[in-house]
């Protein structure tokens, strides 16, 4: 299991990051994650997209999914007439959560690349080498330790992302005490203001380099967000 981790996720990703360093940034590291991050994410662009889109269409369709609510279907019913709405308008309702557990391992991985220190000879392809490359951003911030500001970068554009992220439409009257509903208001108010604090927790005891990946991830995504909510949401609407 360990030597799959490594082959499959741990040593591309430890090396493409040793590549971009030596020959894109000039030796510096710090901008080799910049790189790197950019790179990951368009990889994982078409994926990411899909769930954006998935995220549009589900909006678009709360108000047929709560018309099926109210009609005072069986629990078996309704869960075929939901489920058959999906069908009819490709949505995928798993799709963010593949999208999420992707990364993890990605995150995980350049966590490590850190943690044992940016030579490592048992996981360097052949045709790569460490010397010279310089484990700083601009030479200023050592990406190995934590440093404040980044992780605090990284809960702010979380954040922002939150908010430019679908909301979800509170079905019937504000004294709706749907268990579905109060869930979706639960997560939608722990993503905005309790999961950005978390991040910057943790990215604040870790090594600077996650924080950057961090940051830069969520402002591609806030990028990507502000751009598929021109070309994708008009459609739907």
């Amino acid at each position: 299991m360990i030597t799959l981790w490594n082959i499959i996720i741990y040593q591309p990703i430890y090396n493409a990051l040793i590549f971009i360093a030596q020959h894109v940034t000039g030796k510096d590291v710090g901008l080799a994650v910049i790189v790197l991050t950019i790179v990951i994410r368009l990889i994982l662009f078409p994926l990411s997209k899909k769930s954006i889109v998935g995220q549009y269409k589900m909006k678009a369709l709360e108000p047929k999914l709560q018309a099926l609510k109210n009609k005072g279907l069986s629990k078996e019913e309704e869960a075929q007439a939901t489920f058959a709405l999906y069908k009819e308008y490709k949505i995928n309702p798993f799709s963010g959560c593949l999208y999420i557990i992707i990364q993890l391992p990605i995150l995980l991985a350049l966590s490590l690349c850190f943690t044992h220190g940016v030579s490592q000879p048992t996981h360097l392809y052949h045709f790569l080498s460490t010397d010279g490359l310089k484990s700083t951003f601009l030479g200023v911030v050592n990406i190995t330790k934590p440093f404040f500001w980044f992780a605090l970068l990284a809960g702010i554009t979380q954040a922002i992302q939150a908010f430019l992220a679908p909301q979800p439409i509170p079905a019937g009257s504000s004294n709706d005490t749907n268990m579905q509903t109060q869930l979706a208001k639960s997560l939608s108010v722990q993503t905005k203001y309790i999961l950005p604090v978390i991040i910057v927790i943790i990215a604040s005891r870790l090594a600077s380099a996650v924080s950057i990946y961090w940051a830069m991830a969520n402002i591609f995504s806030i990028l990507q967000e502000l751009y598929l909510r021109k070309t994708v949401r008009s459609k739907l609407a």
